[in-house]
């Protein structure tokens, strides 16, 4: 396995992905509801996304088609724990909680890969590490409960759902970072993506999408949302994101979820929302966090 590297690049993926991951949740919401009134179900937002994305990497499968047969078990794994499972985990929990409480959630990712990695794939765990990532968790923790008008607020048990969306994300970076590190980037998303995209072709055709298009007016606005989601969060972002498994550890990769709470936050404050002191110190400890695995991964 080729060793971690660091410097500009990996740096640049990370806050790349941050970027559009962390705009993924407002677009989430924007493809559930229209000004408040529900629009798309959480099955056909997750369907649909998860179709165009393929849609879109589907052109590189006459180029990798080859590499499919040898490493399909992991390639599956891949595809069902960190693509299909996901989305469909994060549309229905955003039917119920705050798109900003869903994204900080996500900060979980990390510990989730941590654990998977010691767990089930012999992942050598140092104290920086665990100290980094619990430092990175109560920055994530800290922001949520600080929310609009420093009051805790959009819990339910919909939240679990999140959470088991980074179980996914942490089992799947692992698998890409232990068995499909040789294969090019573009081949592990397209690949991966094979797995789930045409299934979930069929399942939004018959989950009355086409008929929710006919009638509803504001149905074509959520699915142009749903569209950029599914080609900037999905596609586009999956390749990014096998680029800087080859180029680092899963664990510190999964780094990318601290970040993204940074981004939520400045996407609330586009919106209006103001920041407090407190959250300031909660983004704070986020980059502390990440400062802290990466300094570990760098020695």
């Amino acid at each position: 396995m080729p060793s971690s590297r660091t410097g500009l690049g990996t740096w640049t993926l990370l806050l790349v992905l941050a970027l559009i991951w962390g705009s993924s949740f407002i677009l989430m919401k924007r493809g559930l509801y229209h000004e408040g009134v529900p629009v798309l179900t959480p099955w056909q937002m997750a369907t649909a996304r998860l179709s165009i994305a393929w849609l879109a990497l589907s052109p590189l499968l006459f180029r990798h088609a080859s590499l499919w047969r040898p490493h399909w078990k992991p390639l599956l794994g891949s595809g069902l724990l960190g693509n299909g499972l996901p989305a469909v985990l994060y549309a229905t929990a955003q039917t119920r909680i705050d798109s900003a409480v869903s994204g900080m959630l996500n900060s979980l990712t990390p510990l989730m890969t941590l654990l998977a990695g010691a767990l089930f794939f012999a992942t050598r765990v140092r104290g920086i590490h665990v100290a980094g990532i619990i430092l990175g968790l109560l920055g994530a923790a800290g922001l949520v409960a600080y929310g609009r008008g420093g009051a805790v607020g959009g819990w339910s048990w919909y939240a679990v759902l999140p959470v088991l969306g980074t179980i996914g994300y942490g089992f799947s970076g692992n698998i890409v970072k232990r068995h499909l590190y040789t294969l090019p980037p573009m081949a592990t998303s397209v690949l991966a993506l094979t797995w789930v995209g045409p299934i979930a072709i069929v399942l939004a055709l018959s989950s009355g999408l086409p008929e929710k298009l006919r009638t509803d007016p504001n149905a074509w606005r959520a699915l142009a949302h749903v569209t950029v989601l599914a080609v900037m969060s999905s596609a586009v972002a999956l390749v990014l994101w096998n680029m800087l498994l080859q180029r680092t550890t899963a664990l510190r990769a999964s780094m990318v979820t601290y970040l993204m709470p940074v981004v939520a936050i400045t996407w609330g404050m586009a919106d209006g929302e103001l920041l407090s002191w407190p959250q300031f110190g909660m983004i704070g400890l986020v980059l502390g966090g990440v400062y802290l695995v990466s300094a570990a991964e760098r020695r």
